[in-house]
C-alpha cells in the first residue's frame, strides 16, 4: 500500500465492533466519480463503508467478481451494487436503509422525483470496512486534500452533505472554516426537530460542506425539514455564488475507465 494510504488505513484506531478489516476491498466512493455515463448532481459524505459481509465483499467475493467483468472499480461502482440484486435480495441482505434514505434526500433537495442513483456520489471518510465507528475519524488532510476535494469540485454541485455528529469533528481537524452556524447553538430556521444543528464549512473549491445532525439520527432529515434547510441555504440567499447543478446528460459509451449505520453497505 502506498505510503499516503498507509497512513490513511492508520488515522482511524477502532476497538470491539470498530476494529476494522483488510479481509474486504476498501470502499472509497459510490457512483459515476468519473461521468462515465452521467454526471452526478448530489455529493454526501460518508463515514466509512460499513460492516465487512465476506459474501459480498472478500477479495474473492461476489462483488470482486463483478468488478472484474466490469474491467474497473469506477465502472462496477455506477451500478449502483448496494441498491439493486443481489445485494437487495430478500434472502441477502434486503432492502438498503441508508442508500435509500440519502436517494430520498437527492430528490427532495434537488426537487427532482426522477433523480436516481446516477445522480448520487457518495465519498466515504474511510474506505475500510469495520461494524461501527467506536474511535475518532481523523483522516490525513493531505490524503483528503488529494483525493477527495479535487474530484467533487470539478462537479456542478455547491453544496456537499455529510449527516451525523462525527463529521463537525472531521471538518475542523481537517482546518475547515466555518461559515455558519443553524440550528441548535446557531441561528433559528425554522426547525421543528429539537436539536437540530447545522454548521456550514467552506471548501478548498469554493464549494460549501453542510454538516447536519440531530439527537438519535445519522441520517437525512424528513421533506418538511429538507424544505426548511433548502430555504435557509439557498432560496433566502447565502454565502458565496451559487453553481446550478447542469441537465441530466449522458457521457460518451467511448470514454475510457480509469485504472458507502455508516456506508452503502450498512
Amino acid at each position: 500500500m502506498p505510503g499516503e494510504l498507509e497512513s490513511w488505513f492508520a488515522s482511524y484506531v477502532g476497538a470491539g465492533p470498530g476494529e476494522v478489516t483488510r479481509e474486504g476491498f476498501p470502499e472509497p466512493y459510490h457512483g459515476d466519480l468519473l461521468g462515465l455515463e452521467h454526471t452526478p448532481r448530489m455529493v454526501v459524505l460518508g463515514l466509512n463503508p460499513g460492516e465487512f459481509r465476506p459474501r459480498f465483499q472478500a477479495r474473492d467475493g461476489i462483488f470482486a467478481k463483478e468488478i472484474e467483468e466490469h474491467g474497473s472499480y469506477s465502472r462496477w461502482a455506477t451500478t449502483c451494487p448496494y441498491n439493486r440484486p443481489p445485494w437487495t435480495l430478500p434472502q441477502e441482505m434486503g432492502r438498503n436503509r441508508y442508500y435509500q434514505a440519502r436517494l430520498s434526500f437527492t430528490r427532495r433537495w434537488l426537487q427532482d422525483p426522477s433523480a436516481d442513483h446516477r445522480d448520487l456520489l457518495i465519498f466515504e471518510c474511510y474506505p475500510w470496512h469495520s461494524k461501527s465507528i467506536t474511535a475518532p475519524l481523523r483522516p490525513p488532510s493531505e490524503v483528503i486534500d488529494e483525493y477527495v476535494w479535487p474530484p467533487i469540485a470539478e462537479l456542478p454541485v455547491r453544496d456537499v452533505f455529510a449527516f451525523g455528529r462525527p463529521w463537525d469533528g472531521i471538518a475542523q481537524a481537517l482546518g475547515l472554516r466555518q461559515t455558519r452556524k443553524l440550528g441548535f447553538g446557531g441561528t433559528d430556521y425554522g426547525s421543528k426537530v429539537s436539536g437540530r444543528t447545522v454548521r456550514t464549512y467552506g471548501l478548498p473549491s469554493g464549494q460549501r460542506l453542510v454538516v447536519e445532525w440531530h439527537p438519535g439520527s445519522a441520517g437525512p432529515p424528513s421533506a418538511k425539514e429538507t424544505a426548511l434547510l433548502r430555504e435557509a441555504l439557498i432560496d433566502a440567499g447565502s454565502d458565496g455564488t451559487w453553481i446550478t447543478p447542469s441537465p441530466r446528460a449522458e457521457a460518451s459509451v467511448d470514454q475510457a475507465p480509469a485504472s458507502t449505520p455508516l456506508g452503502p453497505s450498512s
